[in-house]
Formats: structure tokens, C-alpha cells, sequence
């Protein structure tokens, strides 16, 4: 009995793990904003994504993108984008104005040539 109560418990926990990852409580959801730079970084890991973007005014921004299968699913495979080359994004801004964090992109855009992901 005991050990089947540890396990309950280590899969509670691990299900609230999972669960608080995907809460974007720290965004404003209804928001939307849009940043434009130079793709600095691009790391298709899991659970997200991720772009590093620096603005002209040298501010660097992290977008959280979605996950590897739901860009791919949309056309945003691995070869679409390089680092180097100008983007912009369109996502929800985080509720501390001193973070320089993105979620829920909806847009994905590189400029050179208007290669464009999106959600909608």
C-alpha cells in the first residue's frame, strides 16, 4: 500500500510539473506585441522552440515558439530560418515589463524575403 501511495504521489507531481510548464500566467494572453532584430540564437529543442532576437536598440529578446512538431506542422521545418538574418515576431508579452520574454507566438517572419509561419 505504501508503495503504491509513492507512486501515486510521484505522478501527481509529474503531471503538475507538466501542466505549470504550459500555463502562461505570466503573459498577458489577450496582448499581443511585435519585435523585429536579428536572429541571434535558434535552438529547436524541446519543449519549445526557441528564438534569440536582438533589436536595433541592442535589447535581446527570447521567443518561446511552439514545440518542434507543431512549427513543423505549419511549414516552420528547421531550414527556414538562419541565424544572422533579420525576423520579426508576433507573440504575448510577459506581464513584467523588465523581461524581454515572448509566448505564444502567433507570427514568425523573416524579412529578406517574407517567408512567413503563423498560427491563425
Amino acid at each position: 500500500m505504501k508503495r503504491l501511495a509513492g507512486v501515486l504521489a510521484g505522478l501527481v507531481l509529474t503531471c503538475s510539473v507538466a501542466t505549470a510548464h504550459h500555463g502562461y500566467e505570466d503573459f498577458f494572453r489577450e496582448k499581443r506585441v511585435s519585435v523585429e532584430g536579428v536572429l541571434e540564437g535558434l535552438d529547436y529543442a524541446n519543449p519549445h522552440v526557441i528564438l534569440k532576437i536582438r533589436t536595433d536598440d541592442g535589447q535581446l529578446y527570447t521567443a518561446l515558439w511552439e514545440g518542434l512538431t507543431g512549427v513543423e506542422r505549419r511549414g516552420g521545418a528547421g531550414t527556414k530560418l538562419t541565424v544572422g538574418e533579420r525576423v520579426m515576431v508576433i507573440g504575448s508579452p510577459p506581464r513584467d515589463p523588465a523581461s524581454r520574454d515572448i509566448a505564444l507566438l502567433r507570427q514568425v517572419k523573416r524579412l529578406r524575403d517574407g517567408w512567413t509561419w503563423r498560427t491563425e
